[in-house]
């Protein structure tokens, strides 16, 4: 593609122009001479212009067009200007020698060299085109140095000046290629070796200088090493940590200066030897620590032993708790060669740990293990302790059910953590029942409360406690400095109840009296109370967990029990860092289901029972003369069943209500035995004054009794509101 090399240059006169276009034009000007186109006088001028044309289009046409093939040429614009010149002046020259009758036609070729010089073949093939153009031109035309002669001498004369042409300006253009690529592949390799010395260089400064830093790393690993043996001493004693080494085959053991301490003797106070080691070990865990050992040796591998927790009398009687780890390594011919290991004191570690056993068995055992079952009202809870702290937490909740039918709930958080506050939580609940049990009114509770956390107990307290009546939905409460309880309405409103509050228990030694508050729980509302871990987060404010709680809880959705769950599981999002306690509750309508209950045979469930009872027939809109007939007899039915089905035996009796054609049908069961009456048998038990009492009320009653106990069915017309409209419109 490009004439760049000195040996093209030649080949390309030489061999391409002068030798074979020799063939090409004996062949040509013979042929015309043969075919008769020509007479034979003048095959030399024929065969003249023939090789003349061969050798221009070789010479001078072929290094021309190369140079269109090659890449664009990215010159600048002096540049441009500049081979513009050169071969303006080429031309200039060459039109001036070939119209003189001077022979200079030398004159071409220094400027064909200074083109060449400055552009290589990308000027001297243009250039040689146009010098050997014009002298074709002049020797067609017999102008200046070609006015004389024959037309042979001429086109020898023609092709002596192309060749000479193109010879100097390829020769001289590839020439001065070789020298620029011979200086430009010089300038590479002088970079190149410019570029490794500078490499080889930098390495060995970087070399030098990461010799000077190791050694100032040596140094001052050295002066750490000796710095962080020392701590390592001080970090031992103080996690009361000691290691060992034991060399087998020399039966040499090395103990650091803790596990002498450790064992209750000086650092260095005697020589220590394996089996002098295991002496100091109780000789119940001496035993299993030699067959261990001997279990180890015999396995022929590097390995880990298991850990082993055992026991030691120091010199001063006292027993303590130790942990041992260790590794054997051994050669490799299998045979054991050394052995390391660390000993831990973890006596108090156990001893913590038997505690915090002990503290959250109490708290679990102090927390209800169900909760009432009572119609009409929903309640779920749910108690998390935190994930972070091995100690089990104060916070507890508790629902009782009171003599009167009211239901008592209370949540509270004792401060700290352990036994002691679990026991204080214990404590406290068990007064809290005993006060509630007298039916005081939430403040007298939480006032008696307060007294007792004044004098027994040194924490401080937070709670609350409220007492429900279902038959009414009042909702009477104290609050002891706790996060106040969330009231959601049917229709998803929410709000605070900040009212009865007074300071937590044990923070003021006289706070004054405490105070009363109440509100109204309708059908479908939801109560949630809850300790502060369930709002309160380490770098926030507690204002904005109780906003987003407040935002959760606004759709409760029908099941109390999911509810809880999607509280906990949305409002703690990582680790809990305080115990968390959630106690729901729902006041639902009966909504004219029938109604059952199963309840203990026991007098303190009438109460309850006539509530609940009463609750259903007044959501019937029953009259309320009627109401209180059926309270009387079921209070009687149920009396009798209390009283004489199961004597001195714990035992259960089923009550069920439901709505047939405008009246209550009911049935009363046992499974006991009834006891002899001291009337005369069967009259004595149907006709006694309870069941006469019954009949009197009650549209119709049924008395079934046999091997399976009693039963016993009443009937009685409601007369419901709809009813009495239609009577009284009548």
């Amino acid at each position: 593609r490009e004439i760049d090399r000195l040996q093209d240059a030649l080949a390309i006169v030489f061999l391409a122009a002068l030798l074979s276009t020799l063939i090409s034009a004996s062949v040509g000007a013979g042929t015309l001479v043969l075919s008769g186109a020509i007479p034979a006088g003048r095959f030399p001028a024929a065969w003249a212009v023939w090789w003349t044309g061969d050798a221009m289009g070789v010479l001078v046409v072929a290094p021309f067009l190369l140079v269109l093939l090659q890449r664009p040429w990215s010159g600048s614009l002096r540049e441009r200007i500049e081979i513009a010149a050169l071969l303006l002046l080429v031309a200039d020259v060459s039109v001036l020698v070939m119209n003189t009758d001077l022979r200079l036609m030398f004159l071409v070729i220094p400027f064909l060299g200074w083109t060449a010089w400055r552009f290589q073949q990308r000027g001297a093939a243009p250039a040689a085109l146009l010098a050997a153009g014009i002298a074709s031109w002049a020797a067609a035309h017999g102008l200046g140095p070609f006015q004389q002669g024959t037309l042979f001498e001429k086109m020898i004369s023609l092709q002596a000046f192309n060749a000479t042409v193109a010879f100097s300006s390829l020769f001289f253009a590839a020439l001065v290629t070789e020298r620029t690529r011979a200086r430009e592949a010089l300038e590479r390799s002088a970079a190149e070796l410019e570029d490794r010395v500078a490499r080889r260089t930098a390495e060995l400064s970087a070399a030098n200088e990461r010799l000077n830093r190791e050694i100032a790393e040596r140094h001052d690993t050295d002066r750490k090493l000796r710095q962080r043996e020392g701590q390592l001493a001080e970090v031992q004693q103080q996690a009361q940590v000691g290691n060992w080494e034991w060399l087998i085959p020399e039966d040499r053991v090395s103990w650091s200066d803790e596990m002498y301490r450790i064992h209750g003797y000086l650092p260095k106070a005697f020589p220590i030897t394996f089996e002098k080691a295991v002496e100091l070990v109780e000789e119940e865990d001496a035993t299993r620590i030699r067959a261990n050992l001997k279990a180890a040796l015999a396995r022929g591998r590097d390995h880990d032993l298991p850990p082993s927790e055992y026991r030691i009398v120091r010199a001063d009687g006292a027993e303590r708790v130790l942990l041992g780890k260790a590794r054997l390594s051994v050669g490799s011919d299998g045979r054991p060669l050394r052995m390391v290991g660390t000993v831990q004191d973890i006596t108090e570690g156990k001893q913590a740990e038997r505690e915090h056993r002990i503290a959250e068995t109490l708290q679990r055992s102090l927390l209800p293990d169900r909760l009432p079952e009572i119609p009409g009202v929903l309640l779920a809870a749910r108690y998390l302790p935190a994930t972070s702290d091995l100690e089990v937490g104060g916070d507890w909740y508790d629902v009782v059910q009171l003599p009167n039918g009211s239901l008592a709930l209370a949540i509270g958080d004792v401060a700290g953590h352990g036994l002691r506050a679990a026991s204080t939580m214990g404590q406290l609940r068990m007064a809290l029942r005993a006060y509630a049990l007298e039916e005081g009114s939430p403040s007298q509770v939480v006032g008696r409360v307060r007294r007792l956390v004044r004098v027994l107990v040194p924490d401080i307290v937070t709670l609350i406690y409220l007492v429900f009546d279902p038959e009414s939905g009042t909702l009477r409460f104290a609050n002891a400095g706790h996060p106040p309880p969330l009231l959601v309405d049917g229709d998803g409103q929410t709000s605070y109840l900040e009212g009865g509050l007074g300071p937590p228990l044990g923070a003021i030694a006289h706070p004054g009296q405490d105070i009363d508050a109440a509100t109204h729980l309708d059908a479908g509302s939801t109560l949630l109370l809850f300790t502060d871990g369930l709002v309160e987060r380490r770098g926030a404010s507690i204002l904005d967990g109780l906003t987003r709680l407040k935002t959760l809880a606004a759709d409760p959705g029908e099941d109390l029990e999911a509810l809880c769950d999607q509280l906990l599981s949305a409002m703690v999002t990582d680790e809990v860092s305080d115990d968390i306690a959630l106690l729901a509750l729902r006041q639902v309508p009966f909504a004219a289901e029938p109604l059952f209950l199963r309840l203990p045979a026991e007098p303190h469930v009438l109460a309850p029972l006539r509530q609940t009872i009463r609750r259903w027939l007044r959501e019937l809109d029953a009259d309320p003369g009627i109401v209180d007939d059926v309270l009387v007899a079921c209070g009687e039915a149920s009396a009798n069943a209390i009283q004489h089905a199961y004597g001195a035996k714990d035992g259960l009796f089923e009550v069920s209500l439901v709505l047939s054609d405008g009246a209550v049908e009911i049935t009363i069961r046992d499974l006991g035995s009834w006891r002899p009456s001291s009337g005369s048998g069967r009259a004595a038990r149907r006709g006694g004054l309870g069941q006469r009492l019954m009949r009197s009320l009650m549209d119709s009653v049924d008395v079934n009794s046999g091997p399976e106990g009693t039963v016993v069915r009443m009937r009685r017309s409601l007369q419901l509101k709809a009813d009495r409209e239609r009577t009284r419109a009548r």
